[in-house]
């Protein structure tokens, strides 16, 4: 199961950048002693038995600031510096090493995490503490492979025996950027007026705003002999409002804004106003009639139709998982065949730090491999051309294309980054519209769906499984025939990849991004996918799962007279 939740803060940079393709400034601290390090330890290493035949130090310095509010006062702050080291050691060789997924334990992803000590004293603890962790990683890096060997004799043979690495290209580089600063006093009066929005609406119980920042730069060394020195940065402002129906069905509207810097935050007076919108989309889904399940035309509103493709295929294309023997395989066999509707192709492109002006999360310039990000083109004009690739080779698809991702303490495998959805016809959304509305009569249909925003969901990938998807749409309307719109509660979307793909009728020339956070076996890490508003011949419907708990009877204190009786 995937889910991808639009929860998460944005990473990215303003400032003027300093290109040092030697990394030989004087703040190339620890590159040069994490480089020592590796040197002296692999020295000896690569002769143990068995053998660590590849070994890289992934180090990040992080400075995070984060604040929420709530009820029109501040609910959390924090501000924090952080100094973490990963180590991969991978023991055995190339064509099989202690990475490789056990038959009966396939979450062998975690990596310990070590909190460093700074360098003020030279670098000398420094070095200890990477000492330490290395010790620790080759001897967990040898016992896995050993459970690896014994697996492999008793195993049936694999659908895919190739190899479970490829050594990545050596890369030199550095970028050095002048930190990110916000105004959090005014960030938070910003909050607190916001949130005071919300107060006397019996309907609204609970809410969230909130602005966090991460930022600061990652080191990357390995055996190879690369050495990365990269900056980054999230920032995120935005607010959650939360409902619940007296027949136990949760609700939520919000919105996010990612930023990389002041002046890309929306002006007060437009953020007041979104708080409102959602306020009143809240109120009226509280008050709306209940989907029924039902299969018809519908619209994917733009980013609906973005978190679509990223849940659908996206999961489903990346290379580590066509070797798995557990996994469901909907498109292994499928290259150069056509898997979406002619008129789509789809490309990841991790090197698009902006799109229309929006800030992209799932911008990066060097995955956690050390290999160069570049754009992949997945699909073109309906036809399946390539998987996304991080070290772990597959038939037909030998090396990286940069999208090696993970978390930190988790081990990098094949992810998104920027999913761009491209249509080769295109009309105005309005047209679109009509266009459902004719595909409504044409099939006879009482009505039609536009679904305007989804939170995520979760796809079946599994082969003890069924190869489906369950999608949760956060709005939904019903559309008549004659024009009319009307919301609808618990609507959730339902289908096959394969079948659901080839459903697409047109596109409109309204691109748009969501951005957000995605989780899989290697963590959670920050994406974006791009994509117009789409017509779909059919879709379906099903009704949503209600917890089984009642909303409060005490009503809350903002909805009574000075906070006394009704």
């Amino acid at each position: 199961m995937r889910k991808s939740f639009l929860i998460a803060i944005c990473l990215f940079f303003a400032g003027s950048v300093i290109s040092q393709p030697l990394c030989e400034t004087a703040s190339q601290k620890p590159v040069e002693l994490l480089e020592q390090e590796l040197k002296r330890n692999f020295k000896v290493l690569k002769k143990q038995k068995p053998p660590i035949y590849y070994l890289s130090y992934n180090y990040k310095e992080e400075m995070s600031q984060h604040l929420e509010v709530a009820e029109g006062g501040v609910s959390w702050e924090k501000e924090q510096q952080t100094r973490m080291l990963q180590v991969t050691a991978r023991a055995g060789s190339p064509q099989m090493d202690n990475t490789r997924t056990l038959k009966l334990d396939s979450d062998n992803f975690y990596v310990p995490l070590y909190n460093m000590p700074d360098m003020t004293d030279g670098g000398n603890s420094f070095k200890t503490a990477v000492w330490r962790a290395t010790q620790a990683a080759a001897e967990r890096a040898q016992k896995d492979f050993s459970r690896v060997q014994i697996d492999s004799i008793t195993s049936s043979k694999r659908a895919d025996n190739s190899a479970d690495f490829v050594f990545p290209e050596k890369s030199i580089y550095c970028r050095e950027e002048e930190p990110l600063s916000f105004d959090m006093q005014q960030i938070k009066e910003r909050l607190i007026e916001a949130s005071k929005q919300v107060q006397g609406k019996p309907f609204i119980l609970d809410s969230s705003f909130s602005f966090a920042l991460k930022q600061g730069y990652r080191y990357f060394v390995d055996s190879v002999g690369s050495r990365i020195k990269t900056p980054f940065a999230y920032v995120r402002m935005g607010y959650q409002l939360y409902g619940k129906t007296a027949d136990g069905l949760d609700l939520s509207r919000g919105e996010f804004y990612d930023v990389l810097k002041t002046s890309e935050l929306p002006t007060q007076e437009a953020f007041l106003a979104d708080v409102q919108k959602s306020i009143r989309q809240l109120q009226q889904l509280s008050q709306a009639p209940e989907a029924e399940p039902m299969t018809a035309p519908a619209i994917l509103k733009n980013r609906a139709m973005a978190v679509f493709v990223h849940e659908v295929l996206g999961h489903r294309v990346e290379g580590h998982r066509q070797k798995d023997d557990s996994f469901g395989k909907t498109f292994t066999d499928k290259v150069g065949h056509q898997v979406v509707a002619p008129i789509l192709s789809i490309i990841d492109d991790p090197t698009l730090a902006y799109f229309g002006g929006v800030p992209l999360r799932g911008f990066y310039e060097y995955d956690e491999e050390g290999v160069k990000s570049r754009p992949v083109t997945i699909v073109q004009d309906g036809i399946l051309r390539n998987f996304l690739m991080s070290s772990s080779p597959i038939k037909g698809f030998a090396s990286s294309n940069g999208h090696g991702r993970s978390q930190d303490g988790r081990r990098p495998v094949a992810r998104m980054g920027n999913t761009r959805v491209i249509a080769s016809q295109t009309v105005p959304y309005e047209q679109l519209e009509a266009m459902l509305l004719e595909e409504i009569k044409r099939q006879g249909k009482p009505y039609g769906f536009i679904i305007e925003d989804l939170s995520g969901g979760f796809t079946q990938t599994s082969t003890y499984g069924p190869q489906a998807f369950k999608l949760e749409p956060t709005f939904v309307y019903r559309i008549y025939p004659d024009g009319r719109k009307e919301a609808v509660r618990g609507a959730d979307m339902v289908g096959t990849p394969l079948v659901s793909f080839n459903k697409v009728l047109a596109a409109a020339d309204d691109y748009a991004v969501f951005n957000g956070t995605c989780g899989a076996e290697s963590g959670w890490v920050p994406v974006s996918a791009i994509a117009p508003s789409v017509l779909l011949e059919a879709l379906e419907i099903e009704k949503t799962g209600k917890s089984s708990f009642k909303p409060p009877v005490l009503p809350p204190p903002s909805a009574t007279k000075q906070g006394g009786n009704r």
